[in-house]
């Protein structure tokens, strides 16, 4: 415990002594930081809104004009025993009147003598449904009935938002990966310059027996605390844009910067690990 201590107070002196240098890794991991911890934010919210474009994807299904009351009712049942579908709604003639009249304005009797629209079905599916395999493989099975007529779904619309959905995706995960690389290289080559001020003490304690993991604790340390502290330095300068945006701007753009407070314990887990990285990386070639 008493050589546990001191490595911890090594760590903590070697953060105060590194000066200059101490502070630019500091600011770098914090700058990283804020890159990522809004690059999640925006990643977060667009996905967000993609599922809940998702969500609004209905299959409607067309049957034939000259079906009968019994013939609904049997494929209403059907359609109760596909696992995809979530809700099912019946849309009489006079139903699909009714909408016309409200979306267009005009009454479909007033422009025709008599009502072309067929009954129809809408299909809400379920979450993990909402797929184009899910849906091209539900349409072909629903097509094989007798009593349907045309089945009809926003195809071009859902493939678009899938190959984007992906391209996001990919997009965040390379940010991510990205900016935390930059970021430990970065905090690296600044941590090396403190411990290259310092490299005839590490050499020092190598010839009075030291081993390397007792001359590699207090560094690691350093590296850890500099990590910690850039990554309280982004949560605060988050906070305070998030409050800024939240409070000024919000009504100008319609959007809100929601954060939990997990998101800011990752950003300091993520922020002491670049710093441990980082310096576990620029200890390496003085242990050499």
């Amino acid at each position: 415990m008493t050589i546990l201590w001191f490595l911890i107070k090594e760590g903590f002196r070697g953060l105060g002594r590194s000066g200059y240098a101490g502070a630019f890794s500091i600011i770098i991991i914090a700058l990283s930081l804020i890159l990522i911890g809004f690059g999640y934010v925006a990643a977060r919210d667009t996905l967000v809104m993609v599922e809940n474009i998702r969500s609004q994807f209905d299959i409607t299904i067309f049957v034939h004009r000259n079906a009968s009351l019994t013939d609904l009712e049997n494929f209403i049942e059907e359609l109760s025993y596909f696992e995809e579908i979530e809700k099912i709604d019946y849309i009489s003639t006079d139903s699909a009147a009714a909408q016309f009249k409200a979306e267009f304005g005009e009454d479909i009797f007033s422009i025709l003598d008599y009502n072309p629209l067929p009954p129809s079905f809408t299909l809400r599916l379920k979450p993990q449904a909402r797929n184009l395999a899910s849906i091209e493989d539900l349409t072909t099975r629903i097509k094989q009935y007798p009593i349907v007529d045309e089945v009809r779904y926003r195809e071009n619309f859902l493939r678009l938002l899938e190959k984007y959905q992906r391209l996001i995706f990919i997009a965040v995960v390379t940010a991510f990966i990205g900016l935390t690389l930059i970021s430990i290289i970065l905090a690296s080559n600044s941590i090396k310059m403190t411990i290259f001020s310092r490299r005839n003490v590490i050499a020092t304690m190598k010839l009075v027996g030291a081993t390397n993991n007792f001359v590699r604790a207090p560094f690691l340390i350093e590296g850890t605390l500099e990590g910690l502290i850039g990554a309280l330095l982004a949560s605060g300068v988050i906070g305070l844009i998030s409050y800024f945006f939240n409070n000024y701007l919000q009504g100008l753009t319609g959007y809100q910067i929601i954060v939990s407070y997990r998101y800011y314990i990752g950003l300091l887990v993520l922020g002491s690990l670049i710093g441990l990285i980082g310096s576990m990386r620029a200890i390496r070639r003085f242990l050499e």
